[in-house]
């Protein structure tokens, strides 16, 4: 199982560094798990990057993704993850998520070092392996 938050899912997108890390990933996993707030995030980040017409193959593989809703639970328990982890609001609330998923065979990919470290603090596999 893969959770993705958005600097991993980006790079499915955007031929940026790592690029071929992130697509073996994906090719591997058996599931692709996000939090919703990853959609807007990555959408955004996808559009600005490189246009419209990518983000139309985002939203049509969409469907494809065990989606974490954010609901008073996952908001709650990222209020408090990001207090003791020094973790900013949506990386928190990706945290929370990939929490919330069977820690069994989970690997959990970010390009962010907080959320990275944080979640190497857990005992998740993480993608990359070290960062920072």
């Amino acid at each position: 199982m893969l959770y993705l938050d958005a600097s991993a899912l980006v790079k499915r997108y955007v031929d940026e560094e790592d690029r071929d890390v992130i697509l073996r990933a994906m090719e591997k996993a058996r599931t692709w798990s996000i939090c919703r707030i990853g959609y807007v995030e990555t959408v955004r980040a996808v559009a600005l990057a490189v246009g419209e017409r990518v983000v139309k193959r985002v939203e049509s593989e969409w469907p494809a993704f065990n989606v974490i809703e954010v609901d008073r639970d996952l908001a709650e328990h990222a209020a408090r993850l990001s207090l003791s982890n020094e973790l900013r609001a949506l990386d928190a609330l990706h945290l929370a998520a990939a929490l919330a998923l069977p820690a069994k065979d989970l690997t959990v990919a970010t390009w962010d070092v907080r959320l990275h470290r944080a979640a190497r603090d857990r005992g998740f596999a993480t993608l990359p392996a070290a960062l920072g």
